[in-house]
């Protein structure tokens, strides 16, 4: 199997393309952050089952030609997971024009786009899977997130269509709703409050850590397995469905 990955240098993004590849499937991965990607690969002993292209989900072009690439590559793409994303802290009342179009064009049009790109390939293949990175805030509502909130529900309603649309097409879609993750997106978004308001990023870790049923928040990894688990054949019955890995944080 080959899998592409958007995102697939670091955090989540960087977990699947390890476990795919760990699992001795082919993995094409894009990112925008060449230097965490080739950290990445320099680990990888067979370079024969990994490649990666520097490709911006904002733009669908530079996307087709890294599907292109992928097939390319590998002859075919039998399962995609749109992982790609960013975050922003704000309300509805402070968000500027510019970040909101940031966050819709990364995460909603990146989705698109990516989408776009790739899921022709999966069909010609003759079917397959889509997993889309999703969130918790696809089932609850969370403080100074407005737009991420936003575009993880219009993820989560993407989800259930395309589902329905490629059915038929023999091609499965699942979303993974995690929670907060051990990844650097969280860590620098930590700092930042901490700089603010004269705290530690620990102190922001440990009031985290204590939202989560088992006492500390998840691990890049702990999602990865998920997403792998829907991509695979033994979840040959599930599709259009939005899986939580939050630690237990919905369930309160």
């Amino acid at each position: 199997m080959t899998v592409f990955v958007s995102g697939g240098a670091k955090g989540i993004g960087g977990a699947t393309v390890r476990k795919f590849y760990s699992e001795g499937h082919n993995v094409f991965f894009t990112d925008m952050d060449e230097e965490k990607a080739k950290e990445l690969m320099e680990n990888l002993e067979d370079k024969d089952r990994i490649g990666f292209c520097k490709a911006d989900v904002k733009s669908l072009q530079q996307m087709q030609d890294a599907a292109n690439q992928a097939v390319k590559r590998f002859g075919s793409v039998n399962a995609l997971v749109c992982n790609a994303g960013i975050h922003r802290c704000n309300t509805m009342l402070d968000i500027n024009p510019e970040e909101f179009d940031l966050v819709v064009k990364t995460n909603i049009y990146g989705t698109f786009h990516t989408l776009r790109a790739v899921v022709p390939h999966i069909v010609q293949a003759g079917g397959g899977s889509v997993v889309l990175n999703d969130s918790d805030q696809w089932f609850v509502g969370k403080p100074n997130s407005f737009v991420y909130g936003m575009t993880k529900g219009a993820i989560g309603q993407i989800t259930r269509s395309l589902a329905i649309d490629l059915g038929p097409k023999g091609i499965r879609v699942n979303a993974v709703c995690a929670g907060t993750i051990h990844t650097d997106l969280v860590t620098n978004l930590f700092k930042d409050f901490a700089k603010a308001e004269n705290k530690s990023v620990d102190e922001y870790w440990k009031a985290e850590n204590a939202l989560y049923a088992r006492g500390y928040a998840g691990e890049p990894e702990e999602v990865a397995e998920l997403i792998y688990f829907l991509s695979s054949d033994k979840a040959s019955f599930c599709t259009g469905a939005h899986y939580l890995c939050d630690g237990g944080l919905v369930a309160r």
